[in-house]
């Protein structure tokens, strides 16, 4: 494998990486709030 090669791949690895934390992170903002609790007909005590 040349340097070249060995830094291509390293540089493709980072990109890599970045971007599935970027997605992780979008995913994990971007997600709708969770429903609001239904009221059930049992009181609290």
């Amino acid at each position: 494998m040349t340097r070249t090669h060995r830094s291509a791949h390293r540089a493709i690895w980072i990109v890599l990486a970045l971007a599935v934390a970027l997605g992780f992170t979008l995913a994990l903002v971007l997600r709708p709030p969770p429903d609001p609790p239904t009221a059930t007909a049992e009181p609290q005590r």
